[in-house]
């Protein structure tokens, strides 16, 4: 039997992942009256923002067959960064840092065969620590610029919906209409057939770590100048919840099936779980115990056998 969740070939989106945002948001607008109401949609969009761009990356991952754990720490360690040094290095450094993580987690799994799950658990571990050595608690103070570009509208459309707009136009174009992103899809599906096709298995699956930490500190970049302030603890939830909002939107862990869209609906749907326990006033110990639920859920249904088609 078929996984309802990716019976539409490689972009794995079914019936499950495509309704669960409806359903969800159906729901709310019943249970949580303030659910509807302007500033709460504005809320939503704000809080998911961070996350959209962070399970982007994770997809870039997933589809080659691998998983990044380490990218909530590369968020943490990007806003102890960007709050500690001077201004006009501080994004430069945070992204060198970044990239520096996927190295490193590229090179373990694809150069040394290290399993993707331990050798993340590993440089999480390590970043999160080096995060928390550098500031031990929230605080700093954010350049007014980065704040600007994450709070101020743009032709009257809030920060958020822009961001959001560009990070998934880059990584549609970077999926969809480059060489880079093709192979993506080839070596997900099977990477001995894709050697054998004359296709390089080695930079491309490296560098699919590299721009899932990139995207980890992009989201930082953005969430720091959101909340105005720097903390070694801010992207703690985010190697769960990006895994879960992927694997929500139908994106294979195995790899060679998912999509932009998908990862889109998995956040969504996330994020107004989140919302919606938020405004009913559930415990958000309960929201964590969720989260793995879904988790688990999502990847109990995937079936390796989709793959390809």
């Amino acid at each position: 039997m078929r996984s309802v969740f990716q019976p539409f070939g490689r972009s794995g989106i079914g019936l499950v992942s495509a309704s669960l945002p409806v359903v969800m948001f159906a729901l709310l607008s019943i249970a949580a009256p303030n659910f509807l109401s302007y500033g709460n949609i504005a809320n939503i969009n704000n809080q998911i923002t961070a996350l959209l761009i962070v399970a982007l990356g994770q997809l870039i991952v997933a589809l080659v067959g691998g998983i990044d754990i380490s990218v909530g720490s590369v968020v943490s360690l990007s806003s102890v960064v960007l709050v500690s040094l001077d201004p006009a290095w501080a994004i430069p450094a945070a992204l060198g840092l970044a990239i520096c993580v996927g190295l490193v987690n590229g090179m373990g799994v694809v150069g040394f065969g290290v399993h993707p799950l331990v050798m993340t658990l590993a440089s999480m571990t390590f970043v999160q620590g080096f995060a928390l050595s550098w500031m031990s608690g929230a605080g700093g103070v954010v350049p007014e610029w980065i704040s600007a570009i994450a709070k101020a509208q743009f032709a009257g459309i809030p920060a958020s919906v822009v961001w959001s707009i560009i990070i998934v136009s880059v990584f549609s174009i970077m999926l969809y209409f480059t060489r880079f992103g093709l192979r993506l899809f080839a070596l997900g599906a099977n990477v001995n057939s894709a050697s054998l096709s004359g296709v390089r298995t080695v930079a491309p699956r490296i560098a699919c770590y590299v721009i899932c930490s990139l995207s980890g500190c992009i989201a930082s970049i953005y969430l720091t100048g959101r909340i105005s302030t720097g903390d070694p603890m801010m992207g703690q939830s985010f190697g769960l919840d990006s895994v879960t909002a992927i694997a929500l939107g139908g994106v294979q862990l195995a790899g060679g099936t998912g999509s932009v869209v998908g990862a889109i609906l998995g956040t969504l749907t996330l994020g107004l779980i989140t919302n919606g326990m938020n405004l009913l006033g559930v415990s958000p110990f309960l929201r964590a115990a969720l989260t793995g639920m879904l988790l688990l859920g999502a990847v109990s249904l995937q079936r390796r056998k989709a793959i390809g088609i």
